[in-house]
């Protein structure tokens, strides 16, 4: 422990260097603690402040939490929680760091540009001995990193140098919560469709079938049997299915439809382009003497098919990697694929399929999306394209022009069907939607290709999505780093954790507690009925393409371009990947790592 308290002097000194006489405005002297981890008793309270923005629900939550934290460490810690409002927190979170709290709030999507500026404290060292304090202690102190689930730690790692989040780059920061994202749906819209509910795990249907062969059962989400409609719940939809049955929802009553304004809206690309293993950007690893090893490629369109090793295939190895059954084969490995290792591999869409599937869904019918002849030697091999290479709109979702509101209670007001939206909108929703407005959750899409008889699926991609996460960091100058550590490790800890949950607007991310059936997040008031869709996604779901980078300026242009002319229906995809934003931004990724 004194190596620990060695190593924080020597990371407040550097702070201070960086970003001159800087401190958190608490009061008292900093915590201290014995060879076993203890705190040491001292005859006075050390004070440490702490600010975030939040809604009520998110407030009433960390009340709780704080008087929790300050009756546990009453006479040596306390914490003084200052709720601020999210209007302008971001642009001016390290101008107010200056005297201002040791602990705080921050978007991750600007944490890596506020390490940058030398604002956040390395945490690292806090970090690895709280869980080895967890693995000594037989779970009765520290964090439990085992049952930590994926993407918790690592989204809040970052080398400014190589601009990269690895498992070995320094902490700067601890999740306060998770925010899985689900497709919501209004069940009123379903019912006056006369569509059935069903909730039948994909793998029970799989095993059914292998036990009936005569007697099978269809495997998809939504499908027409003997004159009636059902929805599974429990399965992930298909691109097709997700179509289909938004354009049902979306019918007229009178012709036999649920009557909704729109079917579908989702503002994120993200589940489309995973799903095939498709992204926005790519890093590429190299020797040029210009970069830290390596840039960042722009793969927005990149046409080139993706492939996934099929599902009763033996793994096959790739430059060096190894791809086991139901892996996607990465960006740098899918062209280095031979013949015969194709043939252990099913093929899927292209990132640039799969992001143009996403452009259409608010599209006109008669609005051409992009033209794609010249991408493949036949046009009739690009997901969805006609014989003359057009992609038009599927007009199930609203543009953004049509929006007067935002997407939450767009849904809550009952004007679209099913909405993509993060776990953390469920106490909301609970408490607005009222009568026949009952909503629910299912899994986010996921690419498929079925049978004839879709009993069976024949290609499928891989589960994907993102999460919403927002950080909580340590002030780089406080001058109670210890103290400031254990309110966070509070936080981060099954007991702040389950509070958050509670509240129903958080995502614990502990395994044993977000999936846990007698658990409090599966069990809240405010819980959909399926929540267990969000517990099944937190294993899959990332961060989204803000987080990628220190900052969004490489997204900013292209996606303001994106998000206004484009999914308005002003310009189509071919225009776009022609127009001056998109083109100039590889050289602003190039930025990122170039000596």
């Amino acid at each position: 422990m004194k190596k620990r308290l060695c190593c924080l002097l020597a990371a407040i000194l550097t702070g201070a260097a960086a970003l001159g006489t800087m401190s958190g405005c608490g009061k008292g002297s900093d915590i201290e603690f014995d060879d076993e981890g203890n705190v040491i008793p001292s005859d006075t309270t050390t004070v440490i402040n702490f600010w975030g923005w939040a809604d009520k629900y998110e407030e009433d939550a960390f009340n709780i939490l704080v008087e929790n934290f300050n009756k546990k460490y009453e006479g040596v810690i306390r914490v003084n929680y200052t709720p601020k409002s999210s209007s302008g927190y971001n642009d001016n979170f390290v101008a107010n760091m200056i005297g201002g709290p040791d602990v705080a709030y921050a978007a991750e999507n600007y944490f890596k540009r506020y390490v940058d500026q030398g604002a956040l404290y390395d945490i690292t060292s806090f970090y690895e001995e709280s869980v080895a304090a967890w693995e000594t202690s037989g779970g009765t102190s520290g964090l439990d990193e085992a049952d930590m689930l994926p993407y918790t730690v690592n989204r809040y790692r970052y080398d400014p140098e190589t601009a990269t989040s690895e498992a070995d780059d320094p902490l700067y920061g601890i999740a306060k919560d998770l925010a899985p994202t689900a497709i919501y749906y209004n069940e009123k819209f379903f019912k006056a469709a006369g569509i059935t509910i069903v909730s039948e795990p994909e793998e029970e249907i799989a095993a059914w079938n292998a036990a009936h062969p005569s007697d099978k059962k269809k495997i998809m989400a939504f499908y027409e049997e003997d004159g009636k409609y059902y929805f599974n719940n429990a399965v992930a939809m298909s691109w097709q299915e997700c179509i289909d049955l938004a354009r049902l929802l979306q019918t007229p009553v009178s012709q036999g439809g649920g009557g909704a304004d729109y079917g579908f809206f989702s503002e994120w690309w993200f589940n489309y382009g995973w799903s095939v293993g498709g992204d926005c950007i790519e890093y590429i690893p190299t020797d040029d003497a210009q970069f830290n090893g390596g840039y960042y490629q722009f793969t927005l369109n990149d046409a080139t098919k993706n492939y996934i090793v099929k599902d009763d295939a033996q793994p096959i190895e790739v430059n060096g990697n190894h791809y086991a059954a139901g892996e996607i084969v990465s960006y740098l490995d899918k062209g280095a694929l031979t013949d015969q290792q194709k043939q252990s591999c099913n093929e899927l869409p292209s990132q640039r399929e799969a992001f143009t599937e996403f452009v259409r869904l608010s599209q006109g019918t008669d609005q051409v999306v992009d033209n794609v002849k010249g991408v493949y030697d036949s046009v009739e091999d690009f997901y969805g394209a006609d014989g003359n290479g057009d992609l038009k709109g599927y007009a199930v979702a609203p543009n953004p022009n049509e929006m007067s509101e935002n997407k939450n209670s767009y849904f809550s007001s009952g004007k679209v069907a099913m909405l993509v939206s993060t776990a953390s909108v469920q106490r909301q929703f609970s408490e607005n939607m009222r009568g026949e407005n009952t909503y629910n959750v299912a899994p986010m899409l996921v690419y498929k290709e079925y049978s004839a008889d879709g009993t069976e699926v024949l290609v499928h991609g891989a589960e994907a999505a993102h999460s919403g996460s927002v950080v909580i960091v340590m002030n780089a100058n406080t001058r109670y780093p210890n103290a400031s550590w254990l309110f966070m490790e509070y936080i981060a800890s099954k007991e702040g954790q389950t509070i958050q949950a509670q509240q129903g607007f958080a995502c614990p991310y502990y395994r044993s507690l977000a999936g846990d059936p007698e658990g409090v997040f599966l069990n809240s008031k405010y819980a959909a009925e399926n929540a267990v869709v969000f517990a099944q996604a937190t294993e899959y779901e990332t961060p989204g393409d803000w987080w990628y980078l220190k900052d969004k300026r490489w997204i900013d242009d292209w996606s303001g371009v994106l998000n206004t002319d484009v999914r308005n229906g002003k310009m189509s995809l071919t225009e776009f990947y022609v127009c001056p934003e998109y083109l100039a931004t590889q050289q602003l990724l190039d930025a990122y790592t170039k000596k």
